[in-house]
Parts: C-alpha cells; sequence; structure tokens
C-alpha cells in the first residue's frame, strides 16, 4: 500500500470547488494546512466516542468491511488499462444508493467514463462523463439521500458516493453518480498517538493502523463499497500523474486531472461468490492485545 509523504499537507482538511463557468460542474478537493490532531478529534471524537447523528450510536462499531461477505454479496468489478480491481457493495447499510448505482452500471453507464481527480495516494475521484469532472449531455445528475452508517467507515479502498454540495463537512451531503475511491494518509507515531488519544474505540483505531484509510473522511459520505482485490491496479490509479500536483500549488486553482485521460473500460455486477478473495478479510486482533498490553507495562 502506497502512503504520502506530505500527508499533513494533504489529508488535514478538504474542500470542493464549483466552477459554474464551464458547463455545470467542476470538482477537485484541496487539502488545507490545519494540523491533522484537529481532523481526527473532530472526525473520530464526535463519532465514535459518544457523538450522535441522525439516531447512529457511534460507540456500536461492527467493522463488516473486513467480514467474508456470503457467496451471494454484489460486487462491482472495475477493469481498466492498469488492471482489475473488485469490490463489494453493501446494499443492507446504503439501499438506496446501491439499487441508484447498480441500475447505472447495469446500463453501462460507467464504461468509459473518466477518472478526473487524483490527490497521490489519498483518494481519487472517477466516475464522470468527461475528463475534467464537468457535466455534459450524458451525464447523470440525479442524486440520493445520504446514507452513513456505523458500521462503514473510510478505510484504504473504502468507495464513497460523491454529490453536489459545496463542503465536505456537512452531514446532509448527497450521493451522485461521481465516485470518491478512498486512499491512506500515513500513519506515523505522531498520527497514531493522536488517534488513540481521541477515542477510546480501540477495535476501530486498530483498524485504521492496520488497514489505512482517511479518518477525515469518518461519517461525512455515503460510503457503498469495499475494494477487496486487484490493489495492484488500485495503487497504480491513486498514484496518476496530475496536471499540476497541488504540494506545488499556492492558490486556489490546483488542477488535479491526470495528465493522460484514464478511463474505466468496462464496469460490471457480479457477486462474492463468482469472485473470492478471502485473504483481504482479516484483522490481526493479537496486535491490539500487544499493544495494549506494551502500555500496561510502560505505565
Amino acid at each position: 500500500m502506497k502512503k504520502n509523504e506530505n500527508y499533513v499537507d494533504k489529508a488535514n482538511n478538504i474542500g470542493t470547488s464549483t466552477t459554474y463557468a464551464r458547463k455545470r460542474m467542476m470538482t477537485y478537493f484541496q487539502f488545507s494546512l490545519i494540523a491533522i490532531i484537529f481532523v481526527i478529534v473532530f472526525a473520530v471524537i464526535y463519532f465514535v466516542a459518544g457523538g450522535s447523528d441522525e439516531g447512529i450510536d457511534y460507540s456500536d462499531v461492527d467493522l463488516i468491511q473486513f467480514e467474508e461477505p456470503s457467496d451471494d454479496t454484489p460486487v462491482v468489478v472495475y477493469e481498466t488499462d492498469y488492471g482489475t480491481f473488485k469490490a463489494v457493495l453493501y446494499p443492507d447499510e446504503a439501499p438506496e444508493y446501491c439499487s441508484y448505482f447498480t441500475s447505472l452500471v447495469e446500463s453501462g453507464y460507467y464504461d468509459g467514463t473518466y477518472i478526473f481527480a487524483v490527490q497521490d495516494d489519498i483518494y481519487f475521484m472517477a466516475g464522470s462523463k468527461t475528463s475534467d469532472g464537468t457535466d455534459d449531455d450524458d451525464t447523470n445528475t440525479d442524486e440520493c439521500d445520504a446514507e452513513k452508517s456505523a458500521d462503514l467507515w473510510p478505510f484504504y479502498g473504502s468507495i464513497a458516493a460523491y454529490g453536489n454540495a459545496k463542503s465536505a463537512f456537512n452531514s446532509q451531503i448527497q450521493a451522485g453518480s461521481r465516485n470518491l475511491f478512498i486512499g491512506s494518509i500515513e500513519f506515523d507515531e505522531d498520527t497514531i498517538e493522536q488517534l488513540d488519544s481521541a477515542s477510546d474505540n480501540t477495535m476501530l483505531n486498530d483498524a485504521f493502523k492496520q488497514k489505512g484509510g482517511v479518518p477525515n473522511f469518518s461519517q461525512q459520505y455515503t460510503i457503498f463499497a469495499q475494494v477487496y482485490d486487484g490493489f495492484d491496479a488500485y495503487d497504480e490509479l491513486m498514484s496518476l500523474e496530475v496536471v499540476k500536483p497541488a504540494e506545488d500549488d499556492e492558490d486556489d486553482d490546483a488542477n488535479l486531472t491526470p495528465k493522460e485521460a484514464v478511463t474505466f473500460n468496462k464496469v460490471y455486477m457480479s457477486t462474492y461468490g463468482e469472485n473470492k478473495n478471502s485473504e483481504f478479510f482479516s484483522l490481526d486482533e493479537s496486535a491490539a492485545t500487544e499493544t495494549d498490553s506494551q502500555e500496561d507495562s510502560d505505565s
């Protein structure tokens, strides 16, 4: 799994910019210089350690993304020039969006759609009919209500629905046809320390440490799928060279569009029974025990 050396500059805060002069929509993310401790405290303390949003109890987390699915669980397969990757869907947790997304896939909507924004190792955005993320006459502009679950988190390889909301920290972000494919910040000693101090939910904390992810995005988006196979291809897409890297930009017009046009050649539905990879679905529970034991001995 690739990590971004400049993750503090890239994953500390997230914003969206909409350019109305270019057809109807242009979307890309920018990261500010706010300390990552702020983001982790904001995203994890509120939503895990007793926070409440729309009646969800975030202290009761079941990490279903690392439980092996049943054979009939829906899977979406992405074929690209960089290889193929696969993701399991969660229709029980995000029923409206999964139904919407599945109908688009089955209609062939995503075949030939573009990856239109890349923040090295942190995320890439895809599913646009145009290479720069703008709408055209073929763009599906329907949106679903936000569906957030205490059991779905922005771990490495998770896929979230992206709509037209302007604020990333907006509990009512809707879900549209474009998608956010999530990578990972670097969990160095300082980040781990802040993560542990932000929440006493050790199961969730340890999952982020083991699997990677972007805690900043916690409970901000409709997460509806988890990549579990084909990470070689996924990593390649996560690190595509862009027109103007964000770390070299000092204004608000960072262009994160890939230098070369990259599309999903074919996207289709299948089932987990036809695309098994049991190696992904595990968490090292002993790691948490060893960490706790070490902390006890140090004290």
